[in-house]
């Protein structure tokens, strides 16, 4: 992939990032509402499998630029930035508001400064370490403070939700250490199409095929998967690259500064209570993001 450029963003990529954070941000009802069809055994397999239904065409088309001597690290990615945390949501958000879910996703950023300075030779500067520490602490107030979250009885579901994103950190990573020459539609197809025999495998056996059928809202539950494999997975990831391309990484991965508010108000239409700490918590999180992103 080239090196993006550093444009000033024009009225169409401030329309792009607003759109990935609506769009991520409601991925967590979408999941919410999921789990309570099938098991999140199941609801992951569903996704998954639906998502690498999604890539073939673009495998196919991109299948000159797959270069499958990395196949090792598609299939990091495939598990580590999709499979193995959208499994860990889904039994997270069995007991845990999706605002809080969405909110605590937000981590990704100070975990992969975590890893990266650990394992890939990533340099942390005082305001990075200081973004960090900020981070953690927004994460512990969202969970150990606030009274309206659902975090009450739960606290070991809302800590899966911070875990979750540390598979996020090593998939950012391992993308930008080792495929960062890889065209974005071509890594992503691989990656999907190098682990979609598995994810089909999980699907049947973990009973997700019958409960389809089965259960009474089975199809209804398929439709939010649908939606979270093409729009969530598939087509927004394409956006997401583009708008790195078009405008650089400072613009385009502030898309994580909206998501936490984006989850919150997605959440609260959704009828979830907003605490005041989950706003403290909010803040907090946003401002360790910020620091973390400076020089």
């Amino acid at each position: 992939m080239s090196h993006p450029n550093t444009n000033l963003p024009t009225l169409k990529d401030w329309l792009i990032l607003f759109a990935l954070a609506f769009v991520w941000g409601f991925s967590f009802i979408l999941i919410k509402r999921s789990v309570a069809i099938f098991t999140p055994l199941q609801a992951a397999s569903w996704r998954m499998t639906l998502a690498t239904a999604a890539y073939l065409p673009f495998a196919v088309l991109y299948w000159s630029k797959i270069d499958w001597k990395y196949w090792k690290y598609y299939a990091i990615v495939s598990l580590s930035g999709s499979a193995i945390p959208n499994f860990i949501f889904a039994v997270a958000q069995q007991h845990v508001s999706s605002s809080l879910a969405g909110v605590l996703n937000s981590l990704t950023p100070l975990f992969t400064l975590i890893l990266g300075a650990a394992f890939f030779q990533l340099p942390l500067t005082r305001n990075k370490v200081l973004g960090v520490g900020l981070g953690f602490v927004g994460a512990c107030v969202l969970v150990l403070l606030n009274a309206q979250s659902a975090v009450q009885g739960n606290f070991g579901y809302a800590v899966l939700c911070a875990f979750a994103t540390i598979f996020y950190a090593i998939n950012s990573n391992v993308v930008g250490k080792y495929l960062a020459g890889q065209h974005p539609a071509a890594l992503a197809s691989a990656a999907f199409l190098l682990m979609g025999i598995p994810f089909l495998i999980a699907l049947f056996w973990s009973g997700g095929w019958d409960a389809a059928f089965s259960h009474p809202d089975g199809l209804k539950g398929i439709g939010y998967l649908s939606v979270l494999a093409v729009v969530g997975t598939t087509l927004s990831s394409f956006l997401y690259f583009a708008l790195l391309q078009r405008t650089g990484p400072i613009f385009g991965t502030s898309v994580t500064f909206l998501l936490p508010i984006m989850t919150l108000i997605v959440g609260s239409l959704d009828g979830e209570a907003i605490g005041i700490w989950e706003l403290v918590g909010t803040g907090v999180i946003l401002s360790g993001l910020y620091l973390a992103r400076k020089r």
